[in-house]
């Protein structure tokens, strides 16, 4: 039996996605899943059980910084993550499965009703012909950050690698293209809550209730549904995903209204939801009438669930990332001297982000000073040219590569030993795959703090928000022969998930095909 103050403790904390370690080795207690399964019908609880990485290093939080969405205050460890993706999945594509299900009865799901790989048709790169006609795909996102923008880029470049051009892709912002003023300025509008983390906090907890957003996307339904529908009339998809969380409701409101409309095909396509975020999850990521949604790890699975949607709707392969880093690996010495490095120091990678954000300057004067003058720091500046400039302008005490925007981060990501950068889903689970150890340096609130716990719970890294002491935890792991970055390197491509998109591609085809 639970405690009861436990109990308590989960209902204040029920915003949150990330769920109370009741008991060691365990996430997620039966009480808790049997609730999280309730809304789908079913009668009996499920248990989900998740082996944590041997070894792993604790968490340790700044007592001065509490890690706040729903995660301890005053280095209190509320909630603990496990290994969430190194052990098994709902439906992965290792063919793993942690998630069981006890009997029972209702619209409970056994093991194969998970959507896994299973026997896969061959794909097939060739050519279209005449007589084939392109399937279409429409994938709805929003310039909110760049990572939606990197998801439906890394959906698009899987489908041609595995498939040619037997699917056009067509990746568009409704919000931006179609949409009068002010929801046209949706991007603009997300740029300046982040600035203000108090206001994004708001925005992000007051639109969680149900009852809050089903009425706010109701009137957004009224002003942009008409637009919309004229969007799918003109494209006609075979196919709809979506890789943002205001992509659902909207769209599956106006495709639900279109289907009076007996000519128009595109209100009975399949609709898909990419889900981009690791661990916390807005709800409205998450529609019941969606066909199929994919998810990264087994707590967001957890949390869909809870929110409705039964397990014969999810697959869990983890994130989609571009296919560049599913390429066979190459040596680093080889990678070094093809990007102007220098192929022997000790190297790390600081990322500013696509928009050059963040403290990316003081975090190099700070490297500057504690590393060693054999060692490297490669410099990513992003969009922002005028900071590129500036300090490549500069000069250093150690070796420096200084960059802007880049398009083979793959091979930037091989060719360094560890990186710096925000808890941003994507960069972390592409520094995965590449088995690069992680330097967090801040979060923004809600959607990215649960990443923090998912980077120190699995032993692949660190978190500090202070110039210095990222710089003098980076140069101790540099100042002990790299023994201590290959342990977490280790840990690191076991969590890393390089054949996700193409996973999520195949099964996107055979939607398409089956419309």
């Amino acid at each position: 039996r639970f405690h009861r103050r436990g109990r308590a403790v989960l209902r204040a904390n029920m915003e949150a996605t990330t769920l109370r370690a009741w008991a060691p080795g365990s996430l997620v207690g039966p009480a808790t899943l049997r609730r999280a399964s309730h809304a789908a019908g079913d009668a009996q609880s499920l248990s989900l059980s998740l082996r944590p990485v041997a070894n792993a290093a604790p968490r340790q939080p700044r007592h001065d910084k509490p890690i706040l969405g729903g995660f301890g205050v005053g280095g209190k460890r509320a909630f603990s993550f496990g290994s969430l993706a190194s052990g098994a999945v709902v439906a992965g594509g290792n063919g793993e499965y942690d998630l069981a299900q006890t009997a029972g009865s209702g619209e409970g799901a056994s093991l194969e009703d998970f959507a896994g790989d299973g026997a896969r048709e061959e794909d097939s790169n060739e050519v279209a012909t005449e007589d084939e006609e392109q399937k279409r795909v429409m994938c709805l996102m929003s310039d909110t950050g760049g990572g939606h923008r990197a998801s439906a880029q890394a959906l698009r470049d899987g489908f041609e690698t595995l498939y040619g051009n037997k699917y056009d892709i067509n990746v568009v912002d409704l919000w931006t293209s179609s949409s009068p003023w002010p929801l046209c300025n949706m991007p603009k509008s997300y740029f300046f809550l982040v600035k203000n983390p108090w206001l994004w906090r708001l925005s992000f907890r007051s639109s969680e209730p149900k009852i809050l957003h089903e009425a706010m996307f109701t009137g957004y339904t009224a002003i942009v549904g008409r637009r919309f529908a004229q969007a799918f009339q003109e494209y006609k998809p075979d196919l709809i995903v979506s890789v943002h969380p205001l992509m659902q409701h909207v769209p599956l409101k106006v495709l639900a209204r279109m289907k009076t409309q007996p000519s128009f095909v595109a209100s009975k396509v399949p609709f898909a939801t990419v889900v981009t975020d690791l661990t916390r999850c807005h709800r409205t990521w998450f529609h019941k009438q969606v066909d199929r949604c994919f998810v990264a790890t087994q707590l967001v699975a957890a949390q869909a669930m809870r929110c409705g949607l039964r397990a014969k709707q999810l697959s869990c392969h983890g994130l989609p990332i571009r296919p560049a880093f599913n390429a066979p690996p190459r040596p680093k010495a080889e990678i070094r001297a093809t990007l102007g490095m220098d192929e022997t120091a000790h190297t790390v990678m600081l990322v500013g982000g696509g928009e050059g954000m963040g403290k990316l300057e003081d975090i190099a004067n700070a490297l500057e000073r504690r590393l060693s003058e054999n060692d490297q720091i490669v410099l990513i500046c992003g969009k922002n040219q005028k900071l590129a400039s500036r300090l490549a302008e500069r000069d250093w005490r150690c070796k420096v590569c200084v960059r802007g925007f880049v398009t083979n981060m793959a091979d930037y990501m091989s060719a360094c030993d560890c990186i710096i950068t925000k808890a941003g889903p994507g960069t972390i689970a592409e520094a995965l795959i590449c088995g690069l150890p992680i330097m967090l340096n801040g979060f923004i609130p809600c959607q990215e703090a649960g990443n923090v716990s998912y980077v120190l719970e699995n032993g692949v890294g660190a978190y500090d928000e202070d110039p210095e002491a990222m710089a003098k935890i980076v140069a101790g792991w540099f100042a002990l022969d790299g023994e201590v970055l290959e342990e977490m390197s280790k840990k690191a491509r076991m969590l890393g998930r390089p054949e996700a998109t193409f996973n999520i591609v195949r099964d996107l085809a055979g939607m398409a095909c089956g419309a």
